[in-house]
């Protein structure tokens, strides 16, 4: 197990653009920069749709991790006086701080395997890949093995178990169904194993990747593809999106175009301070509701187009 050892320096906000350059001079390039200010633009600026409780400081904190080249106290002490000598160039750093701590480094891609079970929601079975199956699979159940790997969608969130079971109450034999944002590919491979046509499209390299794994590992043959809803062609009888409400919003105009008559989009992944938005947009493009489900924080929506 590697061990780093962690640098965080707090500073003054207006400071930082300085403190870049000179850890730039020492040679450190790579961290990362806790900052109040940062949450709240994210905020204003739409980025999410929850944002933890942060308390306002007008300092922030550079977090720095070194393996190899490893700062002495000595050299600890130099970079301080660097970074208290930026008033020299307009910058003032304030009550400035420079501690070191040491991080073990861990397999984070698999650590969490080890709290990750087989789920069954409704007649499916989310089967861990690296697991072997405790039984056969009853009448009926359907049995998918997943390793989603870095990439959003093991069963166990609600949105994500709220839209399986949606899935379940259509009939979608024989139906197209399209999955924007795929993540690990779980919803489109539920689908495809409740006998629906599928397309898949996630806008993350990684997600695209985990999710044609997963569906090789589950002997099925669907596209899967870099993209968004814009980027599909066709009439879909089903849309599903597990994103969150700030995508899904701007999106219903173009779901209640494309979907067939009588189609059906399930919408999940929204918070419930943001379940009116949702309700009234999708009401005025023209969706309407027929089911909604809420799990702890959670919402998630059945909508058939109106025709």
């Amino acid at each position: 197990m590697t061990g780093w050892q962690e640098l965080r320096i707090v500073i003054n906000r207006t400071a930082l653009e300085g403190a870049y350059a000179v850890l730039s001079k020492w040679g450190i390039d790579s961290f990362a920069v806790e900052d109040s200010d940062l949450m709240d633009q994210a905020q204003r600026l739409g980025w999410g749709d929850y944002f933890p409780d942060v308390e306002p400081s007008e300092q922030a904190t550079i977090i720095c991790y070194l393996a190899e080249d490893r700062l002495s106290k000595d050299q600890q002490e130099e970079l301080r006086r660097d970074l208290l000598n930026l008033r020299e160039f307009g910058f003032d750093p304030g009550p400035l701080v420079v501690s070191e701590g040491q991080v073990q480094e861990e397999d984070w891609a698999h650590a969490w395997k080890a709290y990750y079970h087989p789920l069954r929601i409704g007649q499916v079975l989310i089967q861990p890949a690296w697991e072997a199956l405790e039984r056969d699979p009853g009448p009926g159940q359907i049995v998918v093995e997943l390793d989603p790997g870095m990439a959003f969608g093991t069963g166990t969130h609600p949105s994500t178990a709220m839209c399986i079971e949606l899935l379940q109450h259509l009939n979608l034999e024989g139906r197209l169904v399209w999955d924007i944002g795929t993540g690990s590919g779980i919803l489109a491979i539920v689908a495809a194993k409740l006998g629906a046509q599928v397309e898949a499209v996630d806008i993350d390299a990684v997600a695209v990747r985990a999710a044609k794994e997963n569906r090789d590992l589950n002997g099925l043959s669907f596209p899967v593809s870099q993209g968004t809803l814009e980027n599909l062609q066709g009439g879909p009888q089903v849309i599903v999106a597990n994103i969150v409400a700030h995508v899904i919003l701007p999106m219903l105009p173009e779901v209640q175009r494309v979907l067939s008559p009588k189609g059906y989009f399930i919408a999940s992944g929204v918070i419930m301070e943001r379940d009116g938005e949702i309700l009234s947009a999708a009401k005025e493009a023209g969706l309407r509701l027929l089911r909604r489900k809420e799990q702890g924080e959670w919402a998630a929506y059945l909508f058939q187009r109106g025709d």
